[in-house]
């Protein structure tokens, strides 16, 4: 018994010493909601998952699809603030083996708030894509457009420094090729949310410049409509 405790304390010691050095690769928050998923029933076939960063996590999926959704299905939200393509990657072992009915993905403005180039954010997405499509074949995985940000309203110190819009449309020029290689379905949602005449996300649908108000959760989701329903 004495060499268990010894060994479970050692563990700890090292555990700690890690975090110390700084190997800890992403947010508190990251981890929080990993350790959440790991308590909530594991996926499964009967699942759509909404999988990305806070956009998705904000969201009441369950509650926007509820009318539409095929009977037996279930919405499960794996959104995490701040996350980007490298952390869903890395917390994919906890969706796939569930080999869920429907994956919808959304990740790519917190990558591009990292200051890496348009065709670095499309690498790390794609090894994300890659993987879904070889351990999941039979899921449908739909890649969704990165959304419009408001530069001129932006709270946030890595986006508004330099209006990062072009980038955000590149990457949604790369999505677009990437879900034809993988003969996927690729969701355009960039204009619902532009103002008139503008490449910007409207003011109205964003009090920070980058998260979106429930008015402009439920023309996201009734743009996935469609979709949720086949």
């Amino acid at each position: 018994m004495r060499r268990i405790f010894v060994l479970a304390l050692s563990l700890a010691v090292m555990a700690t010493s890690a975090f110390a050095q700084g190997q800890k690769k992403y947010s508190d928050h990251y981890y929080k909601r990993t350790a959440q998923f790991e308590q909530e029933r594991p996926i499964n076939s009967n699942d759509f998952v909404m999988l990305g960063d806070s956009l998705t996590e904000g969201g009441d999926w369950a509650s926007y699809f509820a009318q539409w959704l095929p009977e037996g299905i279930s919405v499960v939200n794996r959104g995490i603030i701040g996350d980007d393509a490298p952390g869903i990657y890395d917390r994919l072992h906890q969706i796939l083996p569930g080999k869920p009915a429907k994956i919808f993905l959304l990740v790519g403005v917190n990558d591009i708030s990292h200051q890496i180039t348009a065709d670095s954010v499309l690498n790390d997405i794609e090894k994300v894509v890659a993987r879904i499509v070889e351990e999941c074949p039979d899921t449908r995985l739909y890649i969704q457009s990165l959304l419009p940000y408001n530069f001129e309203k932006c709270k946030y110190k890595t986006m508004n420094k330099v209006d990062k819009t072009m980038i955000i449309r590149k990457v949604n020029r790369g999505l677009r090729k990437m879900a034809n290689k993988y003969d996927l379905k690729y969701i355009y949602l960039f204009d619902h949310f532009t103002g008139r005449g503008s490449i910007h996300m409207d003011p109205m649908f964003t009090n920070d410049g980058l998260h979106i108000n429930q008015a402009a959760y439920h023309i996201w989701a009734n743009a996935l409509k469609k979709y949720v329903k086949k």
